[in-house]
């Protein structure tokens, strides 16, 4: 590329598009160009710091708050070490860690070959700048990867290769997405919890009690409306504007705000001035930047990591984070529609499992005869017990009132009331009806599935805040009236307390030695059931239970417990029209 091309260059770049070259004008070949759509601004300038290549640093803008940086290089074969040691002091006043920064062109080096010296210096100078090389495809004919794309964006990513019949390289197609929510954008209304006091909750609270009543379902809706209007009063729904805030890393210590704050100075210095003195600055200061951001963040996690020692979920959580720093959320924007098609799908999973079952005359087999306790009737709650109980939960439902945070802050007075409704629903054996709906929450099963496939989501129930409180209460005392009476399979390991995996492991474990050491053949069958809590069978579960010594209102209120369950998808904010749960009624009278 040199100016006497210009003529057939011109020719060859369609309509609406511009071209910024970079020509070679001391010898034949070379140059370098940048084709671009005519709306797109795009900014170019050059330095003199890397003599052993063409280049041509640019700027792109899509839009006023979406900016890509970037540099493009050719260096013409000769030798490698050299800039492989130059390539980092060039690239570093560049690649800031705050920018999306994309590095790309013809090095000229074989960057598949790990085992060369040269390539594996070009990748570890960059690496310590958090530049990644992307293209894992060959973009040379003869099998060579040379010419790669460096990133440390988690917006850049590489598409793939197209072979050209007039050119010995390949086109390398890769994609900048980047999503900026604008400062003025309206979020949905909300309400501002975190400025309700505790003593103003209280106070609010106990001037307008809920009507007591015998009613478990009209008991239930007073405690709901109770908490609504206390809700209106002190945080109305408000909409505000979307603030763009960019979440904080916690080892983002101020020395690094400062480093970085020296950085952008000496930047803008450097523009301004482009000597040699403001370039070696420039390069020191981001040099030490680079290495007050890796020993910082080294330090935060070492310090996790010392801190989580025996706490395996958080272990498995930091390693996530670090083995998988850019994985996002692959979700599309929710809609009413999705919501409809979620709901059906979870909804004809259920039924369709149900409809491959093998119908059979057979009878169950007859329970053992057993002197079991007979419980007829739940133990009244306390306000202590609720209290502890509301204590121990940390979730909720889009339906509830309010969080679980607001429930706990007020949990004196809000536990007197919903004690006498829990009471109510065990002296009556009716389960109210309106905590018998489960917003789902539809959640991809991972990052990286396709989210236009409905199978791919996994759905979690969100059940209300009162619910989650009268079941621990029953599952206390029927868990206690289990181990009274021995009812409990010895091989059950899971929802035991003192039991887990690891013991069921072990157990297994111990059974397959001690038969093998008897000279017994072992085979160990693993069954993974789809939907398994979703297709138990109400009727066994209520057989069993009455069997176990569960008898009377206590039955019966399980049985109103299991009936006329709804639930509802919502991955957003909308709420579809609940979906009846595809289960079979208990009967009672043939328990």
């Amino acid at each position: 590329m040199n100016p006497s091309s210009a003529p057939n260059i011109a020719i060859a770049i369609p309509d609406g598009y511009k071209i910024i070259r970079k020509d070679r004008t001391n010898r034949t070949g070379g140059g370098i160009a940048i084709a671009h759509k005519s709306s797109i601004r795009i900014a170019t300038y050059t330095d003199d710091s890397l003599p052993d290549a063409e280049h041509l640093h640019f700027s792109i803008h899509s839009d006023p708050k979406t900016t890509l940086r970037g540099t493009l290089i050719y260096r013409p074969p000769g030798p490698r070490k050299k800039f492989s040691e130059d390539i980092a002091d060039f690239i570093s006043p560049h690649a800031l860690p705050s920018t999306d920064y994309i590095l790309l062109g013809d090095l000229n080096f074989h960057l598949e070959n790990r085992t060369n010296n040269n390539t594996t210096a070009l990748l570890d100078n960059l690496a310590n700048l958090g530049l990644k090389q992307l293209v894992n495809t060959p973009t040379h004919y003869a099998g060579h990867t040379l010419d790669p794309i460096f990133s440390s964006s988690k917006h850049i990513s590489f598409s793939h290769t197209t072979e050209l019949s007039w050119i010995d390289h390949s086109c390398v197609h890769f994609s900048f997405k980047k999503t900026n929510v604008h400062h003025h954008a309206q979020q949905p209304p909300r309400r501002q919890w975190n400025r309700i006091s505790t003593e103003q909750l209280a106070s609010t609270l106990s001037q307008n009690p809920p009507t007591s009543t015998t009613d478990p379902n009209e008991a239930a809706n007073n405690l709901t409306s109770w908490i609504s209007d206390c809700a209106n009063l002190l945080a109305p729904l408000k909409t505000q504007a979307n603030k763009n805030r960019h979440k904080k890393n916690s080892w983002f210590t101020p020395d690094l705000k400062d480093s970085k704050k020296e950085c952008r100075t000496l930047e803008k210095t450097w523009r301004l001035n482009q000597t040699d003195e403001n370039m070696s600055a420039l390069k020191n200061a981001t040099r030490k930047h680079h290495q007050l951001l890796r020993t910082a963040r080294k330090s935060a996690f070492q310090n996790r990591l010392d801190n989580n020692a025996h706490n395996s979920k958080e272990l498995f959580g930091i390693v996530k984070e670090l083995s998988n720093p850019d994985a996002e959320n692959n979700s599309i924007p929710p809609s009413q529609d999705l919501c409809d098609s979620l709901a059906a799908f979870f909804h004809h999973k259920i039924t369709d499992i149900y409809n491959s079952f093998t119908t059979t005359n057979t009878s169950p087999p007859p329970e053992p005869a057993t002197d079991n306790t007979t419980i007829h009737t739940w133990n009244p709650t306390t306000t202590e017990e609720t209290t502890r109980v509301m204590n121990s939960i940390h979730s909720g439902s889009p339906s509830d009132p309010c969080p679980h945070h607001i429930f706990n802050k007020a949990d004196n007075i809000i536990a007197l009331h919903l004690r006498d409704v829990i009471n109510t629903s065990f002296t009556t054996a009716t389960f109210p009806e309106n905590w018998k709906h489960a917003e789902l929450n539809a959640l991809l099963k991972k990052p990286t599935a396709d989210p236009t496939e409905l199978k791919n989501f996994r759905p979690i129930s969100l059940l209300p805040f009162p619910a989650k409180v009268i079941e621990k209460i029953v599952n206390a005392q029927l868990t206690t009236a289990l181990e009274t009476n021995d009812s409990l399979d010895p091989s059950q390991f899971g929802f035991r307390a003192n039991h887990s995996t690891e013991t069921a492991l072990i157990a297994a474990t111990d059974d397959i030695r001690s038969l093998t050491d008897k000279g017994e053949t072992v085979a160990l069958i693993l069954l993974d059931l789809s939907a398994a809590f979703d297709t138990a069978c109400h009727r066994t579960l209520i057989r069993r239970l009455s069997n176990a010594g569960i008898r009377g209102k206590a039955l019966e209120w399980i049985i109103s417990f299991l009936s006329g369950r709804t639930q509802g998808t919502t991955p957003s904010s909308s709420y579809p029209s609940p979906t009846t749960l595809p289960q079979q009624e208990p009967d009672y009278t043939k328990a």
